[in-house]
């Protein structure tokens, strides 16, 4: 988790000076940055709590992470003491969040496609993005089950 965090924080740091040298585009508050460090730090904490207690039942990482930055700009457009910072903002982070998943389809599809010997030069990038769309919710719903069935052995030993 610490290396997909200091990405992530990496992330967040590098869209807040990105932020800060952009003459074209509202200077975002800092507070709004320091509440998604706040809450993926609080993050980080649980999920290190929860495999000591051995919670419910496991949750990919990065879905851990999504679900916290965009209860981060959730909370920054209620809080009335914070001006409410770009959609754009929330969305550069969540485009690092996701990389990894884009990266893994891209591999994972060029992969089937050397295996089985086939030619998909002609199909069309919007058909070849739903596939790769199709192939990352499909490996997300096997990579889970894998998940529950490790999770479940555990708490048995």
């Amino acid at each position: 988790m610490a290396n997909i965090l200091s990405t992530i924080l990496k992330t967040i740091n590098d869209v807040q000076s990105q932020n800060k040298a952009n003459p074209n585009e509202a200077t975002v508050d800092k507070n709004v940055f320091d509440l998604l460090k706040s809450k993926l730090n609080a993050l980080d904490q649980k999920t290190k709590q929860k495999r000591v207690s051995k919670g419910k039942s496991p949750h990919g990482i990065l879905d851990l992470i999504k679900k916290e930055i965009q209860g981060a700009k959730r909370e920054n457009k209620k809080d009335p003491n914070v001006e409410t910072a770009p959609s754009s903002i929330f969305d550069q982070i969540l485009k690092k969040v996701e990389e990894p998943k884009r990266r893994q389809a891209s591999t994972g599809l060029r992969k089937i496609v050397e295996d089985y010997n086939l030619d998909v030069s002609k199909l069309p990038k919007e058909i070849v993005g739903q596939v790769q769309q199709k192939y990352i919710q499909d490996r997300k719903a096997f990579d889970k089950q894998f998940a529950q069935a490790l999770f479940d052995l555990s708490k048995k030993f």
